[in-house]
């Protein structure tokens, strides 16, 4: 099932189902199932919020990983568009990474 079409229980039991098959990922050594895993649990656990209106157009957000800002132009679904700081390139990060810039 896609996540786009589970309940919130079923988004939440899917989450504890990939957090716990990345801990025996990472018992065995497997980096890139780990790696794998969690971007499948990034893109759940956007999923969770996708209708909070958290993340607003035009606005600078700080992205999980990375030190530079990210501003938003524009939403599609779960995944956050924009460019960062000194960059023209535009990438899309789920909003599950995005967080408030600090002010």
């Amino acid at each position: 099932m896609l996540y786009s079409q589970m309940s919130r229980d079923e988004l939440l039991r899917e989450v504890d189902r990939l957090r716990k098959e990345m801990e025996i990922r990472k018992d065995q050594g497997l980096w890139n199932a780990v790696a794998v895993l969690e971007q499948k649990i990034n893109m759940a656990l956007s999923y969770l919020h996708k209708d909070d209106n958290a993340i607003q157009i035009g606005q600078t957000y700080r992205v999980k990983g990375y030190p530079d800002r990210f501003r938003v132009s524009r939403l599609r679904g779960v995944m956050a568009w924009g460019t960062f700081e000194n960059e023209t390139e535009e990438r899309a990060f789920p909003i599950n990474l995005l967080s408030p810039w600090p002010r």
